[in-house]
């Protein structure tokens, strides 16, 4: 029976490792797969990739319970990760509420109490820190531990590949850039906005300046992809980002948020009204006629949006908001041009 345990252990192992060295060569792909991979190997109820960037550690990629906390920042110093950085070595935390090696208000933030973390290194280049965790005390074993170690190796290197496929493509310096934007669009990706989301919601509560969440859902993609194909679907979603991406003032942020949807966060003081009728005309500016090959698309979108603080104070309400509203618009869409 040991063996056969064993057995299905390395499997999983040698299953996920190969499933890593073919995936492609993009790098916010490939950070949201290991921790999908993490997450499941070791039955955690939440995993995430944080990423070091300057004196803080920004969680890039996440999945299970770990995902509303994407692009959530925390000091290198004084945290478990960067403790782990610094030995070069992982470590389990049974406890985080006896354990004096960790940032206890940061687990509470998250909502866990055991916790293994990781550090992903390529010879001498630091990647980040893998994290597994779960709200039960003391839930993991050494197995667990053991089988991260074992996948380590892996996960750096297709890590390292990929950011160094990236520098020879597209002359991209920089991993945080590449965890950090959309390799279709070019534009921000899922953790960035939140990242940008959270700073802010943290910098206007004392300035007098109000916020703006949008979401903007691209209609009729799946329809697109399935009589053109995906290399349609792509062109359309890049035509989308690029017409986008010069209505976007300075100060605000455009990020693909995954699929078909996209998401705008504005700061401003102008009246509500200004803002709705500036979303309005940015929606009027992005749909229309684009030409793909021989064949013309017929760009539309559907959007919600959410005011901070009279819709919500914390991101996922405001993104709950606006997610209802988009679909409220979509549907009223689809009536529309059904009558």
């Amino acid at each position: 029976m040991e063996s056969s345990s064993s057995d299905s252990t390395l499997e999983k192992i040698l299953k996920i490792q190969t499933e890593l060295t073919a995936a492609k060569p993009d790098v916010p792909y490939l950070l949201e797969l290991i921790t999908h991979r993490a997450k499941e190997i070791t039955g955690s109820e939440g995993a995430v990739f944080e990423l070091v960037e300057g004196d803080e550690l920004v969680y890039r990629a996440a999945s299970g319970t770990a995902e509303r906390q994407i692009g959530l920042r925390l000091p290198v110093k004084d945290s478990f990760s960067g403790l782990s950085l610094q030995s070069r070595t992982s470590l389990y935390c049974i406890d985080s509420e006896e354990d004096d090696r960790v940032n206890r208000e940061a687990c509470r933030v998250v909502g866990l109490r055991s916790m293994i973390v990781l550090p992903l290194y390529f010879d001498s280049e630091v990647l980040g820190v893998l994290k597994v965790h779960s709200s039960k005390v003391g839930f993991y074993t050494t197995n667990d531990t053991y089988i991260l170690n074992m996948l380590s190796g892996t996960m750096a290197a297709v890590l390292h590949n990929a950011y160094r496929w990236a520098e020879r493509e597209k002359s991209l310096q920089s991993m945080a850039y590449l965890a950090s934007h959309d390799a279709l669009t070019g534009i921000f990706n899922r953790s960035a906005f939140y990242d940008y989301l959270r700073k802010g919601l943290s910098r206007i509560v004392n300035d007098g300046s109000l916020l703006t969440i949008a979401l903007f859902d691209l209609d009729g993609l799946k329809k697109i992809n399935d009589t053109y194909g995906h290399a349609a679907g792509d062109f359309y979603l890049a035509r989308f980002a690029s017409r986008f991406s010069p209505l976007v003032q300075n100060q605000d942020v455009l990020a693909r948020l995954g699929g078909d949807e996209f998401g705008l966060i504005l700061i401003y003081k102008e009246p509500k009204k200004s803002i709705l009728t500036l979303l309005d005309h940015i929606r009027t500016m992005v749909e229309g006629e684009i030409q793909f090959e021989s064949t013309k698309l017929q760009i539309k979108t559907s959007m919600g949006f959410a005011f901070f603080p009279e819709d919500g104070i914390d991101p996922e309400t405001l993104m709950a908001v606006a997610d209802s509203r988009m679909y409220e618009n979509k549907r009223l869409r689809k009536k529309e041009e059904n009558l």
